[in-house]
């Protein structure tokens, strides 16, 4: 039985409180949280969780063998570097960290230590995202031309850290694992309406070896809430649209087609293809609990992640070239500096 400690039981924090609580596979032992009302939510759940407002004392305590961190990204860095240092393994909250240098220190640290360190990206568990990988992989899409997303809300408002660090995670990470591949070469634009010098919309684009490009809009000020995915191939195009409670995934058989030999110019060659639009059946599960789930195996079997340090790293460079390049008025960099 892996028993589990917790650092950070607010907003995000209290849900994996409540599924690592739910989990027979483990025994969460304990809670750490400087708010003592966070603390007492923790206390509603199950009075057997030891609380306390000082991480030490989960790191300290040498019956838990793992920690979760589900503080402000500012702290991710320091604790997962404090938390192997104490010899646990580690699950932290997206992003892995604030800079591709720190990032790198923590897989070094946890790959030179051999404990398991990984990421929350959260939506590479859900089963939907399953599917349309699966989409890809078996050619049911044909040659994939292009990714689009969108993550628009109207709130939650960050005082800290720019819609791009809060919400674009998540895509950039469903981006980098469908396509299995790294971008040359990213870009973004954004503007700061509610607060200065924190960007409340962000555009982003990814362009990646060959033809294939992603496209990313996240904002925090939108009418709509909206968490759309759309993938476009040769033959079909696929949607994962995770606010439709039931529909979550669409297969169109709807295409563009060229048979210039057939027709007497290139204009008459091209031809619109529209076919059925077919609902796939997923079967859901909760995303979060089987991301806390395959956390828990990866640490009884020495087991790597699906999303391991060096996953989030990959999603850590994405993120630093496009804020260099949110800052530098948009323009086109690397995801490494030069």
């Amino acid at each position: 039985m892996t028993n589990v400690g917790i650092i950070g039981s607010g907003y995000w924090g209290i849900n994996h409180v409540r599924t690592f609580n739910a989990l027979n596979n483990c025994d969460l032992k304990g809670v750490a949280d400087l708010s003592p009302a966070n603390l007492e939510r923790v206390k509603g759940i199950s009075a057997d969780i030891r609380t306390t407002d000082d991480y030490r004392r989960i790191l300290d305590d040498k019956d838990i063998d793992a920690v979760v961190i589900a503080t402000d990204a500012e702290s991710h860095f320091k604790l997962a570097s404090e938390a192997m240092d104490a010899g646990k393994h580690v699950l932290v909250e997206k992003p892995l960290a604030l800079t591709v240098a720190d990032g790198e220190n923590l897989v070094r640290r946890a790959e030179d230590s051999g404990l398991v360190l990984m990421v929350g990206h959260i939506l590479l568990y859900h089963p939907a995202v399953a599917k349309m990988k699966e989409f890809i992989s078996t050619g049911e899409l044909g040659d994939v031309y292009y990714l689009f997303t969108q993550r628009v809300n109207l709130g939650k408002v960050r005082a800290t850290e720019n819609a791009l660090w809060s919400l674009a995670p998540h895509d950039i990470s469903i981006m980098l694992y469908l396509v299995g591949d790294e971008p040359q070469e990213v870009s973004a634009s954004g503007r700061s309406y509610v607060q200065d010098g924190i960007e409340d919309v962000v555009f982003f684009w990814l362009r990646f070896p060959g033809a294939m490009m992603a496209h990313g809009h996240v904002s925090w000020l939108d009418p709509h809430k909206i968490r759309k995915l759309t993938v476009v191939g040769s033959k079909k195009m696929a949607v994962f649209d995770d606010v439709d409670s039931t529909e979550k995934v669409r297969l169109y058989n709807k295409g563009v087609e060229s048979s210039p030999a057939t027709y007497g110019s290139y204009g008459e060659s091209i031809s619109i293809r529209h076919g059925d639009v077919n609902i796939p059946y997923v079967k859901m599960v909760e995303p979060l609990r089987a991301e806390c789930l395959h956390f828990i195996e990866c640490v009884e079997k020495g087991a790597t992640p699906l999303t391991d340090g060096r996953d989030g790293l990959r999603v850590l460079k994405v993120l630093e070239a496009a804020q260099r390049s949110l800052k530098g008025g948009g323009a086109p960099v690397g995801t490494a500096e030069d």
